[in-house]
């Protein structure tokens, strides 16, 4: 609205006497009304909305918000210099177009001549829409190549404790060696079986029933026993410290237990004794107790093929020599989650 003031100066410092001499003026005062909207932006598609989402380290994508933004869009896009060509043709001048603006300006321009209102809008819903996709595809990207880094940084400690383990156990070995011809004579094997298998924690009736089993094989007198108990007592200490590692998934923990027992046969690879084949069945018995869903079977439990528990393709006729891995059967149906594989003699 248009307001009229009147202000009155005196002035006080007149030479002439008019102590009453005064002059005025009309101001006018105009109040822009915030509502009213000019040309300019009534003709301005306005789409504002923010497009929901995490920020991202670099940048942050917003919705589409005017006929200005289109352009951007649009040459972003496509490029400026197929739009320099449009703006250079003699056939298309736009009316009433300076020929000295930008090509951002008259992009504009021409976005507003040869597109009703209800297309701007279209087109800035779509662009809008590309967006969030973009975004989301960027965001899930971004997901997952943080868990491939946190799997990788997991792998990575996961392989340095094995590499520490197997330095202690391979610095076991040596030393065992050193002192093998003196073994039994500087400590029983049976005082050994006591101490090292002793756990104050492990009360199960699996260990004892081990512990049981290994002091029987004492009696027999075989050349391979002291060999067979030092060799099987590495692959219970692997077994117990992967235990240690284990966490909440039950599959995940299948999958490291079923690792270390393969390690386990890998250590009394080549031993033979009679209480082989039942120790190795203790050992399963102790493993199946750690899990609700999941059996472990020793791949020697028989000295037959199998075709319920072993893996049979492409092996063959003949007994079973040694196990290489242990099969993994389901408590409540039986069924094989993994095959045993073996090696024939």
């Amino acid at each position: 609205m248009t307001k009229l003031t009147i202000s009155v100066n005196n002035n006080e410092e007149a030479n002439n006497g008019n102590d009453n001499n005064s002059s005025f003026s009309l101001s006018k005062k105009v109040e822009k009304n915030t509502e009213v909207v000019n040309k300019e932006e009534i003709n301005t598609t306005q789409i504002s909305q923010t497009v929901q989402g995490e920020k991202k380290n670099m940048s942050q994508y917003t919705s589409v918000a005017s006929v200005e933004d289109i352009s951007k869009w649009l040459l972003s896009f496509i490029g400026n210099d197929v739009f320099e060509q449009l703006k250079n043709n003699e056939f298309l001048k736009l009316p009433y177009t300076d020929e000295q603006i930008t090509i951002i300006q008259w992009l504009e321009k021409a976005v507003k001549t040869l597109f009703p209102q209800q297309s701007i809008q279209k087109i800035a819903q779509q662009i809008q829409e590309n967006q969030e996709r973009t975004l989301k595809a960027e965001q899930m990207a971004l997901q997952v190549e943080e868990e491939k880094a946190k799997m990788e940084e997991k792998f990575k400690q996961y392989n340095l404790k094995f590499q520490e383990l197997k330095s202690q156990i391979d610095d076991a070995e040596d030393e065992k060696h050193k002192i093998k011809s003196e073994f039994n004579s500087t400590l029983p094997l049976n005082t050994f079986i006591s101490e090292f298998y002793n756990d104050a924690n492990d009360h199960s009736e699996e260990l004892k029933k081990l512990i049981t089993i290994l002091n029987e094989a004492l009696q027999n007198k075989d050349a391979s026993v002291s060999k067979f108990i030092v060799k099987f007592s590495k692959g219970w200490a692997f077994l117990k410290s992967s235990f240690m590692q284990i966490g909440t998934d039950e599959k995940e923990n299948l999958e490291k237990i079923h690792s270390a027992l393969s390690m386990y046969l890998t250590f009394i690879s080549g031993v033979y004794i009679p209480e082989r084949r039942p120790l190795l069945d203790e050992v399963a018995k102790y493993c199946s107790k750690k899990f609700q869903s999941y059996d472990f079977i020793s791949p020697e439990q028989t000295l037959n093929l199998d075709p319920e528990i072993h893996n049979v393709s492409g092996v063959g006729n003949g007994r079973i020599k040694e196990g290489i891995t242990f099969a993994v059967v389901r408590k409540e149906s039986r069924k094989a989650v993994k095959y045993a594989d073996v090696r024939l003699g």
